[in-house]
């Protein structure tokens, strides 16, 4: 949303040109001075407003509704937890170098299944059928009975398997190169979350300015009004002492209204204003935001050598996941080497002796060895979108840069439209002060002390257009330097992981 053009547009609105009118009698010489009183007043009434919220901190009101913004703003605590879920997977990542320990167990109940013969009774029975025949008729005759072949089911009824399993990789450099991927996933979700407080910081400011421009224009308008009310109100008096024809009153009016028109407009869009600060601070639409009055004369900064851009930074992050990501294709050419250790107990119920008691110890060895080019296609993609980060940072590096030149540009158009807005309002002013003294005398028609009129109000408001101008341009060459110190979220970045040779054990 941008208000500048709303506002400026409005504050710009010239009234209906005025009529012909008779030279008339002087109106009365307190006409400047109930001017003056007026912006008195207004200027007044802006500093009386309510105060900030009790944490706000104290002194500069902008700095107050920056620091309220990088707190509280919704779309920014969303980058928070986007940096959040990238340090966790960080620390995913890094917890795969370390052993890990798990608890297998399992109870089963088997019916049916292979079944294993053992043929004993065809082995057995012979043998016993030659010795009955042999012994038959001698004092002792055996007599061997006949047995069964036995059935053996492959699936016992009733078995458990309960162990511990460690399990630690050895040599797997696969794991350095997700290591590398995550960080650099997680530099450029910080690198993300700064551009997009930069931002913030550049739109609270000129929404700020903005809002105070638009208070200052409601004063200027406000004072014209009293000096319209005045002029009207002597109108009629003329025009009841017979002293001036009905138009000069009507003319008086049309003026008058002209300006309440311009008036209710400015307090719409003063509230407009007000609704888009607090919405960026996350703050309830109608709170009263302190605008101090002199707001739009802050004094500007001496030049200073930009900073690197955080969209860069989240290129380059992405460029180095792109080489993780590459790194880590190459190493599937690798074979990995992994330990893997059991113990628990086994059986058909939960025992626990020497007999139930099972232990392994195993070496696991891993390495592909053909994979019909899936591999090598993997390494060419990564490398590809590697290359193409690069040539899209190239790209954005230069328009970043277009970017900070137009700016300092701007600024250096908006501070001459500065000078040259105070050396009109000087001329305007003074002009209005001898169509004063002019008209009291007797010497000015109204038509032309209301020209002179309008003329220094339009002077006052291109003045407040001009260095509200001023201060956005100077809010946007600081954006696009960099500048803007963000020591909140500079704390809260996670520390770069240690470098991992590519291919050793972790």
């Amino acid at each position: 949303m941008c208000l500048s053009d709303r506002h400026s547009s409005k504050l710009r609105r010239k009234p209906t040109p005025h009529a012909a009118a008779r030279r008339k009698p002087a109106f009365p010489s307190r006409v400047a001075a109930i001017t003056l009183f007026a912006l008195t007043v207004s200027a007044a009434a802006a500093a009386a407003t309510e105060p900030p919220r009790g944490e706000l901190r104290a002194g500069d009101p902008l700095a107050a509704c920056i620091a309220d913004a990088l707190d509280s703003n919704a779309a920014l605590r969303a980058q928070d937890f986007a940096v959040e879920a990238a340090a966790q997977g960080l620390a995913a990542a890094r917890a795969q170098r370390a052993p890990q320990l798990s608890l297998n167990a399992r109870y089963t109940l088997s019916e049916g299944g292979r079944v294993t013969r053992i043929p004993t009774g065809d082995l057995v029975n012979p043998i016993y059928q030659t010795l009955n025949q042999l012994t038959a008729g001698s004092a002792n005759p055996t007599q061997f009975p006949t047995i069964g072949n036995n059935d053996i089911n492959f699936l016992r009824p009733h078995e458990q398997d309960t162990r511990l399993t460690v399990t630690a990789p050895i040599y797997a450099p696969q794991i350095g190169d997700a290591i590398r991927i995550r960080s650099a996933e997680l530099d450029g979700s910080t690198a993300t979350r700064e551009a997009f407080a930069r931002t913030l910081v550049r739109d609270v400011k000129a929404a700020y300015f903005q809002l105070a421009q638009v208070q200052a224009g409601i004063g200027i308008l406000e004072a014209s009004r009293v000096a319209l009310v005045e002029n009207q109100r002597v109108a009629e008096s003329l025009v009841a002492a017979g002293k001036a024809t009905r138009d000069r009153s009507l003319r008086a009016e049309a003026e008058r209204l002209a300006i309440e028109q311009r008036l209710d407009a400015a307090r719409a869009d003063e509230r407009n204003a007000r609704r888009y600060l607090n919405l960026l601070r996350n703050h309830a639409q109608d709170e009263i935001v302190v605008v101090q009055p002199d707001a739009l004369d802050r004094t500007v900064p001496a030049a200073v050598e930009p900073a690197e851009r955080p969209e860069l930074r989240g290129l380059d992050a992405r460029i180095a996941a792109a080489d993780g990501a590459r790194s880590l294709a190459e190493s599937a050419y690798l074979p990995t080497l992994s330990f893997v250790g059991d113990s628990g107990i086994q059986g058909t119920g939960y025992t626990f002796n020497r007999d139930a008691d099972v232990s392994t110890a195993s070496l696991v060895l891993r390495w592909t060895l053909f994979d019909f080019g899936a591999r090598r296609a993997a390494v060419s993609q990564a490398r590809a979108q590697a290359e193409q980060l690069k040539a899209t940072r190239d790209d954005v590096r230069r328009q970043l840069d277009l970017a900070r030149l137009g700016a300092q540009d701007r600024v250096g158009t908006a501070s001459r439209a500065v000078v040259t807005a105070e050396a009109r309002q000087r001329a305007a002013e003074e002009s209005f002060r001898i169509a004063e003294r002019k008209r009291d005398a007797g010497q000015l028609s109204q038509v032309e002390f209301l020209d002179a009129e309008r003329a220094a109000t339009e002077a006052r408001l291109g003045l407040v257009i001009a260095r509200t101008d001023l201060q956005i341009a100077l809010a946007d060459q600081e954006y696009t330097a960099a500048r803007y110190p963000l020591s909140a979220l500079a704390a809260s970045s996670t520390p770069a992981v240690d470098a991992i040779p590519n291919g050793s054990a972790p």
